[in-house]
């Protein structure tokens, strides 16, 4: 398991953390709290991630079970997980909520409302794996009508089955994190950029200039303004992280703790239903379910419950 540790980097693995720390906020709070500080950028950040990250030349069917196994497992083991759940409570509407939750995307609502995540990435991989032969302009070209078209009809494109409407809007994403990937040896004061980003972003959302994304509801905020920020705060962590976070045990905890995140995800609107204050929210929906997928890790169901290599299994890869 140590060697699995400092194989990946602790400083994108700190991203993700922040990421879906925001995104349990966002639901345990109300969007009037958190909206505007949140929502732009905690699900932009992982589609940027994708792009920073990605492999070129992979084969299309490779990417396809890469995508399955790290995405396709979860999403079916936690929609019957939280079917199962949320029919036993009892609901009056269960027959509804589960047809809408299997349907997916946009349409599907509680406990389903981060499903529509774990689809769209999938989808968006694929595309961007499909159009990777094509010039670079070209996949520009493709990634900006996306984005248009999130602007002028993002609801219709979020209410498609599993959501692959919203792989056309998520595309370009992808494309600013591929771009990052291009140009980040050549950045000389990386933390300072990052800074520096941050501080335009707090200006164009403090002043309202720029309004929040919401991707699930088709909300794209202000025209380009909107995506420009998103994409500004997503690369501001990404380079403050690489500056800050070295090799070591704290790279390696960053890591431990990020391998069963998408776990996170999935279960923590479970807890939504709770009474208690936002703040316990919070902290019981991110805990919880990365206690579970910490323990899911030591089994063979590691890869249904976390998208994860089991860490018995990696040990006999090596």
């Amino acid at each position: 398991m140590a060697e699995a540790l400092t194989e990946r980097s602790g400083a994108i693995d700190l991203v993700r953390i922040i990421a879906v720390a925001a995104i349990v906020a966002g639901h345990a709070f109300t969007r009037e709290v958190t909206g505007e500080l949140l929502y732009t950028w905690h699900v932009p950040v992982f589609f940027i991630l994708s792009g920073y990250l990605w492999k070129p030349g992979r084969a299309l069917r490779t990417e396809l079970q890469r995508r399955w196994r790290s995405l396709g497992r979860p999403y079916v083991l936690w929609l019957a997980l939280l079917t199962i759940i949320m029919v036993t409570m009892g609901f009056d509407d269960a027959l509804d909520r589960v047809a809408k939750g299997a349907y997916g995307g946009g349409v599907a609502g509680m406990p389903y409302i981060t499903l529509w995540f774990v689809s769209t990435l999938f989808f968006t991989a694929l595309l961007f794996r499909l159009i990777e032969r094509l010039p670079l302009s070209a996949r520009w070209l493709l990634a900006l009508a996306g984005a248009g078209a999130g602007w002028l009809c993002g609801p219709a494109l979020s209410d498609t089955p599993l959501g692959v409407g919203m792989a056309l809007t998520c595309l370009i994403y992808l494309l600013i994190g591929d771009g990052l990937r291009r140009v980040r040896e050549r950045l000389r004061h990386p933390a300072v950029l990052g800074v520096l980003l941050f501080a335009v972003s707090a200006v164009l959302v403090g002043s309202g200039a720029a309004r929040l994304i919401d991707i699930k509801q088709g909300q794209y905020g202000t025209p380009v303004l909107s995506l420009a920020v998103s994409a500004a705060i997503s690369t501001g962590l990404i380079l403050v992280a690489e500056s800050v976070v070295r090799p070591g045990r704290f790279s390696r905890l960053c890591t431990l703790l990020a391998l069963p995140l998408l776990t996170v995800v999935l279960m923590h609107p479970i807890f939504l239903w709770t009474p208690w204050p936002p703040a316990v929210t919070l902290a019981v929906g991110v805990l919880i379910p990365l206690s579970i997928g910490l323990l899911a890790m030591r089994t063979p169901a590691a890869p249904w419950f976390t998208g994860q290599v089991a860490w018995s299994q990696d040990q006999e890869e090596r």
